[in-house]
């Protein structure tokens, strides 16, 4: 069998290296994992320089895993 193009095509990753930016505007950020597939993350955690839990949202991707 001979190996061409078509064979050596690389798959896409399943989840991806996303930051996420807390929505109380302090520049507290963390990086977490998603799937590639899914709408952007919003989650509520909590911010250490506020002291109290805010929303994340998602800002850049970083890489695939």
């Amino acid at each position: 069998m001979y190996l061409t193009a078509t064979n050596l095509a690389k798959s896409k990753a399943k989840t991806i290296l996303v930051q996420m930016m807390s929505a109380a505007g302090t520049g507290y950020c963390f990086n977490t994992k998603r799937n590639r597939l899914k709408d952007k993350l919003v989650l509520h955690k909590h911010d250490p320089v506020v002291n109290k839990h805010v929303l994340f949202f998602e800002k850049k991707k970083i890489k695939s895993i």
